[in-house]
């Protein structure tokens, strides 16, 4: 038994460690032979009446997503303002870059996350290769068993998009905990004996039980992400993870502080045809949060902001509130990132451990080759 034990230990020591070696290619990587391939991470629809800057379309859509994208313009910007205490107005240069005339609705964050569930793959090429070399039944149990990694890592980040019923929910806990817990039969091998890793692949099965849990968990939530409600409405429960998440799955950014400012500008201005980005909601950037970022320099050059974040000393007491402990709250601060929104200059910061009841929306950005 314990030899089972330690073998499934080692399965699951396998799988976390396969999981950053190659997976399914993202969508953005199927446009490569499109005609804006050189420019664009996904083959663009192009709206040719918006015209061209520099060379540029000033309006793309990517079909997948059907989110639109306006052009800004390579440029010398100004930013900031001198009357808020983390802030400064100084002059950046930027690259030309695209950003999202909307922001990220319910119905595309199903769609990309219910295409990250079902085709992620938690194996790396050599298991792959003796899993295509199993019986068909035995091959949908090991994407039974993707798709059971996939949600367990993934549920607690999506809130309300990944709930089950308390039923479902409580059996596919127990299919999850009874695979990693309970023993195989082991009569056919000797004590001591080692296994090929051939034939540990082969020795994993789910039972029937399981299998029929998890079949129904899988089908339970490819009917929920593919018919949440359509419409232009953002999702605004987002949480950061949930923003870098869809970014990546798309082959596109977060804006930058800058980007997403200058973007405000333009479009307070009535220069640039995006939804209203200053308001009751908060939109995250890429950059990490330093109160004095913008006292750093003059002048700053397509600026990816500070490496780590930086509170000062009156938002480490007001965090410390809420964590309790000073040195917890001085470590996540590292991790502080940028949420933009109230105003055009006002900054914000958002911590892991941040309870707010502000909507978070996630939009995004292309960065042209």
């Amino acid at each position: 038994m314990l030899q089972d034990l330690l073998i499934k230990l080692w399965f699951v020591l396998l799988i976390l460690g396969v999981s950053l070696g190659p997976t399914t290619p993202l969508l953005a990587e199927e446009g490569k032979a499109a005609k804006e391939a050189d420019r664009f991470p996904f083959p663009v629809k192009v709206d040719s009446e918006a015209g061209q800057t520099d060379g540029l379309p000033n309006r793309v859509q990517n079909p997948s997503s059907g989110m639109w994208y306006a052009l800004v313009p390579v440029g010398t910007y100004t930013i900031g303002s001198d009357q808020i205490w983390d802030s400064k107005k100084i002059q950046i240069q930027l690259s030309p870059y695209y950003i999202s005339e909307t922001c990220v609705t319910r119905a595309q964050l199903g769609q990309g996350l219910l295409k990250n569930l079902l085709q992620k793959e938690w194996f790396g090429e050599e298991m792959r290769t003796l899993i295509r070399q199993l019986p068909e039944e035995q091959q949908a149990d090991f994407r039974l068993l993707d798709f059971m990694i996939s949600f367990y890592t993934e549920r607690d980040e999506w809130g309300d998009l990944l709930d089950l019923n308390p039923e479902l929910a409580s059996a596919f806990k127990d299919a999850y905990d009874k695979f990693f817990t309970e023993p195989e039969d082991s009569a056919k091998y000797e004590e001591g004996e080692e296994r090929t890793l051939e034939e540990d692949i082969k020795s994993i099965r789910l039972t029937s039980r399981q299998r029929q849990t998890l079949t129904k968990v899988k089908e339970v939530l490819t009917a929920k992400l593919k018919h949440l409600p359509q419409g232009q409405a953002p999702y605004v429960r987002a949480s950061y993870r949930n923003a870098v998440s869809y970014a990546e799955w798309q082959g596109v950014n977060l804006p930058t502080e800058a980007q997403w400012e200058v973007a405000a500008r333009l479009s307070s201005a009535g220069k640039l045809n995006v939804d209203s980005m200053v308001g009751n909601s908060r939109e995250y950037c890429s950059d990490s949060y330093a109160y004095d970022y913008f006292q750093r320099k003059k002048h700053f050059k397509d600026p990816t902001g500070p490496r780590r974040g930086k509170l000062s000393d009156e938002q480490l007491e007001r965090e410390t509130q809420v964590s309790s402990l000073k040195v917890i709250t001085q470590i996540v601060a590292l991790n502080a990132v940028v949420i933009r929104g109230e105003s055009i200059s006002k900054r914000e910061y958002s911590l892991a451990h941040s309870n707010s009841n502000k909507s978070r929306r996630i939009r995004l950005v292309i960065n042209p080759n």
